[in-house]
This record gives structure tokens, C-alpha cells and sequence, in this order.
């Protein structure tokens, strides 16, 4: 007998607060590594103690990285478990690992 295909609707969403925290400070990362001018702002306003844009570049690049890693696992975690890789892969890469964390939440019955 063929299996079901998982539904979009297994996907359980972490809090909205993760969405805005996490992804808020990615966002604001992102501006400060790729932008001179959001920098030399960004500087000005902490008096100096903001990190040199190579330092947040190599930020930005290993949080992408890391999101990869962790959108990756959880694609093969929702594929044994019967829930939609698909749909958990890509919620994982944009929040991270509160991703995960709702995963261990969902029914996958």
C-alpha cells in the first residue's frame, strides 16, 4: 500500500517571538555586514564598540551556514518521522533551531 503524503499542516510553528528575535537580528546582521554606510552609522551610534564588517560578514556567512546544516537535519528528522521534510526544512532554515525544538512538539500520527 502507498504511503500518505505528509501535509502541509504538519508543520508546527514556533513562536512568533522566535521569528522576530532571531530573524530581526539577522536581519540587522546582514545590514551591518553588507552596508558601509549602516556600519559607520551602526559604529557611531555604540561609540565604537561595533566589530569591523569583515567580522560580521564572517558572522552572517556562518549563520548562514549553520541554518543550512540545521534545515538540513531537520529534513531527514521529518522524513522518519512521517512529517513533511519539505515544509520543516524550510521553516528550519529561517528560524533555526526553535525549528527543532517544535518538531519534537509535532504528532506525527
Amino acid at each position: 500500500m502507498a504511503k500518505a503524503r505528509p501535509k502541509r499542516s504538519d508543520v508546527v510553528r514556533p513562536s512568533l517571538l522566535w521569528f522576530v528575535l532571531l530573524d530581526g537580528g539577522i536581519l540587522l546582521l546582514a545590514r551591518l555586514a553588507l552596508s558601509g554606510s549602516a556600519h559607520r552609522r551602526g559604529t557611531e551610534i555604540s561609540r565604537g564598540s561595533l566589530p569591523p564588517r569583515e567580522v560580521l560578514q564572517t558572522l552572517l556567512a556562518a549563520t548562514a551556514v549553520i541554518h543550512a546544516g540545521e534545515a538540513l537535519a531537520a529534513g531527514r528528522m521529518a522524513r522518519r518521522r512521517g512529517l513533511s521534510p519539505r515544509g520543516w526544512r524550510l521553516q528550519t532554515f529561517v528560524v533555526g533551531f526553535p525549528s527543532l525544538l517544535a518538531m519534537r512538539k509535532a504528532d506525527p500520527s
